[in-house]
């Protein structure tokens, strides 16, 4: 459901439950036809035979991803999905669907609008198993994805990323019609890409001191602003009946890109982590929320919840780097 803006936490609901008394309780948490006008990162006439793909068959693999999604999205069917998209995208697709029956009616009716992508522009680097493409998916929606063919997608080309980033992004440079990328373990400022997942991660864990610190925290960035506010009020709305805490746990794809633009590198990377939410007395329990009960509904003493998502982060050459954009969605709850 990649035409879908997902909100980067979903809001929750829990209650403790004691003898017959329950308090509330609440817990952290496209359309025209496709017109290929717009600017592209390589030429649209001019082969890139060293690429992973030419600008015609990246066309064509946007052409069959947007169908295909279309009519997934329509029937909600996992399975048909599944050929066109892998890793955390489509865990958090899968999710959507399976807390379909908690959406409300604007939102059902949304999920089922088909989507075209537009003013297409790819980046391909060479000899690689991957491509980035950046589109607009109604007009004012701008995406930024990632296709990728390899043993993790089956040998088929699929999207692994999607992500939409409310500013710009840096423009990755073009060298003889192709991206650069750059090497992951190597720092370009304070941070190597190899290292984002981790900082952006420690925000959740720690607040940003550790591994965290390296990114910015500034006021203007509104994605690091947003994690650590998520940080700060994890365990306003429990007081001393609870604790909660987020743990990094293991991305289902874990695999970093890079791009290199003309100040530093842009570097879109998996994310997941836990979420738990402990009773600190034993006579207390947890009611799961709406979503979270369509894994689990069995009011507990623990509930663990798994996110995961992308982000996509600049690393400049001077500065702190920072996050352009990041996606979320609950995937399970037990």
């Amino acid at each position: 459901m990649a035409h879908i803006l997902p909100t980067h936490r979903r809001s929750q609901r829990i209650t403790l439950l004691l003898a017959a008394t329950a308090a509330a309780l609440s817990a952290c948490s496209p359309s025209d036809t496709s017109a290929h006008d717009g600017p592209t990162g390589t030429s649209a006439t001019t082969a890139a035979p060293r690429g992973a793909v030419t600008r015609a068959e990246a066309d064509r693999i946007l052409d069959r991803y947007q169908e295909i999604n279309n009519k997934a999205n329509k029937a909600r069917d996992a399975g048909l999905l599944a050929t066109v998209e892998a890793g955390q995208l489509y865990a958090r697709s899968k999710a959507d669907y399976e807390q379909f029956d908690t959406l409300s009616a604007q939102e059902k009716k949304d999920a089922a609008t088909p989507f075209f992508f537009t003013r297409r522009t790819f980046y391909i680097p060479p000899a690689d198993n991957w491509f980035a493409a950046a589109a607009s998916t109604n007009g004012t929606n701008h995406t930024f994805m990632i296709f990728e063919k390899s043993a993790d997608t089956g040998g088929t080309w699929k999207k692994v990323v999607s992500l939409f980033p409310q500013q710009p992004l840096p423009d990755p440079q073009i060298k003889d019609d192709l991206a650069v990328p750059a090497d992951e373990g190597t720092p370009v400022g304070n941070l190597a890409p190899s290292g984002v997942t981790d900082a952006i991660e420690d925000l959740f864990t720690t607040g940003g001191t550790k591994d965290g610190s390296k990114l910015s925290h500034a006021n203007a960035n509104a994605s690091a602003k947003a994690i650590l506010k998520t940080y700060k009020e994890r365990r306003d709305h429990l007081g001393a009946k609870a604790t909660v805490n987020f743990f990094p746990i293991a991305p289902t794809h874990n695999k970093t890109y890079t791009l290199t633009t003309s100040s530093g590198v842009l570097v879109i990377t998996a994310l997941a982590h836990k979420e738990e939410s402990l009773v600190t007395n034993a006579g207390l329990q947890i009611s799961p929320s709406e979503k979270e009960a369509v894994y689990n509904k069995t009011p507990r003493s623990l509930v663990v919840d798994s996110f995961q998502g992308e982000a996509v982060v600049h690393l400049p050459r001077q500065g702190k780097p920072e996050i352009l954009d990041y996606r979320y969605a609950l995937v399970d709850s037990r």
